[in-house]
């Protein structure tokens, strides 16, 4: 059975998706891992990622991806997850996809304009459901036919706590929650941590919640106190005391140089490569260590 983590904050422009594309090379090519990813996020960025921006499009022209997912389920036609499936990554390391591996179920930006009619379609068809607990259901009855396939499975959720940021997050067992050390990203994940284990979602039984320090400066004196006192326990966050730093090289990691172009994990990662590893490692014990 496969480990899922979704990897969600309400806030965007925290990392979330630079933080998967890194968890899933991390994993494979650390860890040997086979890794699923599943691009929730309209913005598509960990599709852009580890696909590149043409394929992004094509893809969707194919009807390959999570639109074609939603048009289906909306519909009321059997969703095909396993067949939405695309090799993905361009580590040269990983081109033999043995022994680890890294496939994406990708999204597409068309979505942040189809999104509002098929939400309101679906309202009208289910006014009793809960969106995001059906798709929820849904989804995670098809990742049951495919999940012996992976060791772990990456779900890339989109900002805020909307329908398909839910469905993620209800799809998991774990919950990356990426922040910067700002004083309003700080109050928004106390927020959002409020929000994910409230009751009324049925969330809090479920998973385990922990925060991951990103875009983290080294030189910034009060980032630096920030997480020493993280570290120290205080503002109960049982945060990943491994920071993932902002670094030139894991922004230019993130520019896929296009369909069938490989490049090696030190051509892509540069000297960022230790803080690669440093995540995959962290975030592999502490997840361990709460299974």
């Amino acid at each position: 059975m496969s480990i899922s983590v979704a990897i969600a904050n309400a806030k965007g422009g925290v990392g979330k998706s630079l933080t998967t594309m890194m968890l899933a090379d991390g994993l494979a090519l650390a860890h040997s891992a086979r890794v699923l990813v599943i691009d929730v996020d309209p913005q598509a960025g960990v599709t852009k990622a580890l696909l590149g921006i043409g394929a992004e499009q094509e893809l969707h022209n194919r009807q390959i991806g999570l639109g074609a997912i939603l048009e289906r389920f909306f519909a009321n036609r059997d969703i095909q997850l396993a067949s939405h499936r695309v090799i993905a990554g361009d580590l040269i390391e990983l081109r033999s996809r043995e022994p680890g591996l890294i496939d994406i179920i990708p999204s597409n930006h068309v979505l942040l304009g189809d999104m509002p009619d098929l939400e309101h379609a679906a309202r009208k068809k289910r006014r009793k459901d809960r969106l995001d607990v059906v798709l929820s259901n849904a989804l995670r009855a098809e990742l049951r036919k495919i999940e012996s396939n992976y060791d772990v499975v990456l779900i890339d959720c989109p900002a805020g706590p909307g329908v398909l940021g839910l469905t993620g997050m209800r799809l998991a067992q774990h919950i990356l929650t990426p922040t910067s050390l700002e004083t309003n990203a700080y109050s928004t994940l106390t927020d959002f941590l409020k929000f994910i284990l409230d009751d009324d979602l049925d969330l809090a039984s479920q998973v385990r919640v922990h925060p991951l320090i990103t875009q983290y400066h080294a030189t910034n004196t009060t980032q630096r106190e920030m997480l020493h006192h993280i570290k120290q326990g205080l503002y109960e966050l049982n945060a990943i005391p491994r920071p993932v730093p902002y670094t030139t090289a894991l922004q230019n990691a993130a520019a896929h140089p296009g369909p069938g172009a490989f490049r090696s994990a030190r051509e892509k990662y540069g000297n960022a490569l230790p803080d690669l590893v440093a995540l995959t490692n962290t975030v592999v014990q502490r997840i361990s260590s709460n299974n």
